[in-house]
């Protein structure tokens, strides 16, 4: 997992939709999508609920969330 991907997850966190954080981010929505998906591959865990009005953190995208917070805010 790179600080980038860290970024993006806490990105889509915050504003509780990936369409939202890709605009934000200035990335393709499809391309953050596949980032999100490599995480969750790469952890075996569902990071986020995905639904018609955005998405939700699962409890082990609460998790993340906190640690990448935690990891970026060290690395600044």
């Amino acid at each position: 997992m790179t600080p980038r991907q860290l970024r993006y997850f806490v990105e889509v966190a915050r504003v509780g939709s990936i369409t939202t954080a890709a605009q934000v981010l200035q990335i393709a929505q499809p391309a953050l999508s596949q980032h999100i998906a490599a995480m969750e591959q790469e952890l075996d865990a569902q990071l986020l609920q995905r639904g018609a009005r955005g998405v939700k953190l699962t409890t082990e995208g609460r998790r993340l969330l906190d640690r990448a917070a935690s990891i970026l805010r060290q690395m600044e």
